[in-house]
C-alpha cells in the first residue's frame, strides 16, 4: 500500500509541476543568457496619512508618478525599456476579517528587461521598483496592496527575481525545481482525492480477507482496515490545499520568490508532521472486540496483540450519543467494576451495530 502511494504521488507531482514550469511565473524568473523578456506589472497601493486614513492621489500626482517612477535592477539583467500609468482609485483589502477599502491608485507598468548573453549559469539578479518622494505628501511612501512584490533587508521593493542560465538542460531542470514549489502542494492535493478511491477499494479487499464468522458466538469485532490512511490523507490533503492556495496567489501575480517557496515548504512539512502523528496515534488507539459466551476480550493497535479478558459479571455496558450541530455520534462505553479505565468503543469499529445489539441483548438479559 505504501509502495502504491509514494509510486502514484511521485508520478502525479512530475506531472503536475511539469505542466506548471510552462508557466509566466517560472520561464520569468529562469531565463537562457541573452533573454529579451516584455511583461507587464499591475500594483495597487495607497499612501497613509495616519493609521486609519490615506491621502487621496489626484490626477495631477497621478502624472508626476507616471514620469518619476522607475525600474532598476542589480545583478546582470537590466531594464530596457519601462512606461507607466498611475489612475487614482479605490483600493480594497482584508486585515482580520475585515475589508477595508481607501483611496489609493493603480499602477500599471510596461516592461522589457534583458540579460547578456555571456552570463554565467546561475547567475542571479532582481528587478526593484524605485517609487520616488512625492513634495506634496512630505516624503511619506506607498503600502501595496496587491501585485507580486517583496521587500528586501534594505526597505526595497523587488518584483522579480531572475535566474539566467547558459544551459539549455540547467534552465529546464531550474524551471521545473523552482516550480516544484508549486506543483508539489496541488498534486497532494490531487493526489489525496484520488488516493481516497484507492483506499476505499483496499478495504473492500482486506474485508473480505477476514477470518470467516459464524452467527453465533465467538465474534470477532475489527477495526475499520484504512482508519489511518483515512487519517493521513484528510489532514495531509487539508494542509495541501492551504499551500496551493497560498502558491494559487503568488502564481496568479506572476511572481513567487526564493522565501515564498520555503512558506510553501514549511506548510507541507508541517501538514505532513500532524498528519503522520494523528495516523500513528489512530493505529496504536484501534479497538478489536471479540465477544465470548462468558464475557469479551479486547487489544489496542495492529499487528501482534495481547488480548485483555473480562467477564460479563464484571463490567456494567452503557450506550452513550452526542449531537453537535445536527451530526449524532454513538458510542459503547463499558466499565469494569475493579476500577480500570471504561472501555469506549466508537463508530469506527467495523460492525459496530450488530456488536451494539449483541452487548444490549447480554446485559439486559444479566438485569
Amino acid at each position: 500500500m505504501i509502495q502504491k502511494y509514494v509510486a502514484t504521488l511521485a508520478v502525479a507531482v512530475v506531472l503536475v509541476t511539469y505542466a506548471v514550469s510552462s508557466l509566466a511565473f517560472a520561464t520569468r524568473s529562469h531565463v537562457p543568457s541573452g533573454s529579451v523578456v516584455d511583461e507587464t506589472l499591475h500594483l495597487e497601493f495607497v499612501i497613509e496619512a495616519d493609521s486609519s486614513h490615506t491621502f487621496e492621489i489626484s490626477p495631477g500626482m497621478a502624472q508626476f508618478l507616471d514620469n518619476r517612477v522607475s525600474f532598476f535592477t542589480d545583478g546582470p539583467a537590466r531594464i530596457v525599456s519601462a512606461s507607466v500609468e498611475v489612475t487614482p482609485k479605490d483600493v480594497s483589502w482584508t486585515e482580520g476579517r475585515t475589508t477595508i477599502t481607501s483611496s489609493g491608485a493603480a499602477l500599471a507598468a510596461t516592461l522589457r528587461w534583458d540579460t547578456p548573453a555571456d552570463s554565467a549559469n546561475g547567475a542571479y539578479s532582481r528587478i526593484y521598483l524605485n517609487f520616488p518622494a512625492m513634495p506634496q505628501l512630505d516624503g511619506k511612501t506607498p503600502t501595496f496592496h496587491s501585485g507580486g512584490y517583496q521587500k528586501d533587508d534594505r526597505g526595497r521593493y523587488f518584483l522579480r527575481e531572475v535566474t539566467t542560465y547558459r544551459s539549455t538542460f540547467l534552465l529546464s531542470l531550474a524551471r521545473f525545481v523552482f516550480a516544484l514549489s508549486a506543483g508539489l502542494p496541488f498534486s497532494i492535493a490531487l493526489h489525496a482525492i484520488f488516493f481516497g478511491f484507492v483506499v476505499k477499494s483496499e478495504k473492500r479487499s482486506r474485508m473480505a480477507n477476514l477470518p470467516p464468522q459464524g452467527p453465533g458466538l465467538p465474534r470477532t469485532f475489527y477495526p475499520n482496515p484504512i482508519t489511518e490512511w483515512a487519517v493521513w490523507l484528510i489532514i495531509l490533503g487539508v494542509c495541501a490545499a492551504g499551500a496551493s492556495m497560498f502558491a494559487g496567489f503568488c502564481v496568479h501575480d506572476g511572481f513567487m520568490s526564493s522565501s515564498f517557496v520555503w512558506v510553501i515548504y514549511g506548510i507541507l512539512a508541517v501538514g505532513a508532521a500532524i498528519a503522520l502523528l494523528a495516523a500513528w496515534s489512530r493505529r496504536k488507539s484501534l479497538l478489536t472486540i471479540r465477544v465470548e459466551p462468558t464475557g469479551i476480550s479486547y487489544t489496542r493497535g495492529r499487528g501482534d496483540s495481547q488480548w485483555l479478558t473480562a467477564n460479563w459479571g464484571d463490567m456494567l455496558f452503557t450506550h452513550k450519543s452526542r449531537t453537535y450541530r445536527g451530526n449524532t455520534s454513538y458510542w459503547i462505553e463499558l466499565e469494569f467494576h475493579d476500577k480500570r479505565k471504561k472501555l469506549k468503543i466508537d463508530q469506527s469499529i467495523e460492525g459496530y451495530a450488530e456488536l451494539r445489539d449483541i452487548l444490549l441483548s447480554v446485559f439486559t438479559r444479566s438485569a
